[in-house]
């Protein structure tokens, strides 16, 4: 997962509503979200068997980005995508998680984790990884540190505040996170890859043959605890190719 911005209202009638790009080589294979055997709800990546984003039926959620400044090139011993499945999978609270991955956080590469509980948000990262309870507002995580104000994040939080009734609304009928235009070279940051591939990462949803965003993630938890999601798969083309809906 490398852009999403989400909403955390828990006292409202939509206490957490997200929208995420997932960017990836194409040539990685993955499978489309679905239920898995031990009921998380999740894409999967067929080459580590980790996801990027995922929820269960106790209303647990979680969202992985990688980082990218400081950890260009860099391999570790563990995938970051189990972290996804190890919290929805556990009945572990989000201290108690938290603090078992603590000690073992340069086994991994450089990451942000979003963990709920349905009543708590909570991120931490490779270079926070101290962490913090998110207060009510609009956020953006893309691959650096959580609303760092990169050109695409900041569009996309605005684009949430402005749109945020229909996101909720109809999951899927908004242009959040959906822009394939690049940022101005001026306002690009530097994060260790040529200025090239800065360019192509700066937009939201971004194109190409051999990398770009490869499926969006909605997700709408409600006061009454339901949940209802979608992924659309993307083709190289920013096109939809294929839509995939639940409620639970």
């Amino acid at each position: 997962m490398c852009l999403a911005v989400f909403s955390w209202q828990p006292q409202s009638q939509y206490p957490l509503t997200v929208v995420a790009n997932r960017d990836e080589f194409r040539a990685r294979p993955t499978q489309a979200m679905h239920w898995w055997s031990n009921e998380i709800l999740a894409g999967k990546d067929l080459q580590a068997g980790g996801t990027w984003l995922g929820l269960n039926r106790q209303n647990k959620f979680a969202l992985l980005t990688n980082i990218r400044p400081g950890y260009i090139g860099m391999k570790r011993e563990l995938s970051r995508g189990e972290l996804v499945t190890k919290f929805l999978s556990s009945e572990c609270s989000i201290e108690t998680f938290h603090e078992s991955i603590t000690p073992k956080i340069n086994d991994y590469a450089g990451f942000n984790l979003l963990l709920c509980d349905g009543k708590r948000l909570f991120w931490f990262s490779s270079t926070n990884p101290s962490g913090r309870f998110l207060n009510p507002g609009i956020y953006g995580l893309s691959n650096d540190a959580l609303d760092t104000p990169w050109p695409k994040l900041n569009e996309a939080k605005q684009q949430l505040h402005d749109q945020l009734p229909k996101v909720q609304n109809t999951l899927t009928a908004h242009s959040v996170l959906c822009s394939t235009e690049p940022a101005p070279k001026e306002q690009l940051p530097n994060t260790g890859v040529p200025i090239e591939w800065e360019a192509k990462l700066s937009s939201q949803c971004i194109l190409g043959e051999e990398y770009g965003t490869r499926c969006r993630s909605h997700i709408v938890q409600d006061a009454t605890g339901l949940t209802r999601v979608c992924e659309q798969q993307i083709d190289l083309n920013g096109n939809i190719t294929h839509t995939n809906q639940w409620a639970f």
